[in-house]
């Protein structure tokens, strides 16, 4: 019971690992650059400024030459308020990052997980149970 119990907890972490959340950071240099990464309303993003500001806002609206927003949560070393509006011009971007959850990299990873653990249990010849209730045999 305790090793079906491992094989459980080690499809879980591979599952949330894979859950298609994925976070990546650039560094544009010009307004076509930061065009190209395609952020769209909705999208969280980081931002440290060519001012050293850090910011963390959810893009409200892409227009031609700045991302407007509504700052989130702040993290560590940033002073804004959350529900702040705030407009960033491309040209003052020093960094930044993206967060997105992408669906079909969570879905592929959710099949991925599901076939590997029916794999185990056809090759091994056991199922693995998890009890729903505490005390449950």
């Amino acid at each position: 019971m305790r090793y079906q119990r491992g094989i459980v907890c080690a499809m879980t972490a591979a599952l949330c690992l894979a859950s298609g959340c994925v976070t990546r950071s650039y560094a544009p240099t010009t307004d076509a650059a930061t065009h190209e990464l395609k952020i769209r309303p909705g999208d969280e993003i980081r931002v440290v400024t060519t001012q050293r500001e850090r910011l963390s806002f959810k893009v409200q609206e892409v227009r031609a030459d700045r991302f407007v927003g509504l700052t989130v949560k702040p993290q560590r070393k940033e002073h804004r308020p959350v529900g702040q509006t705030v407009e960033v011009p491309f040209d003052e971007l020093a960094v930044l990052e993206v967060t997105r959850v992408e669906a079909g990299t969570a879905t592929v990873a959710a099949v991925a997980v599901l076939l590997t653990v029916s794999a185990f249990a056809v090759v091994t010849g056991s199922a693995v149970v998890i009890p729903l209730m505490p005390g449950a045999p």
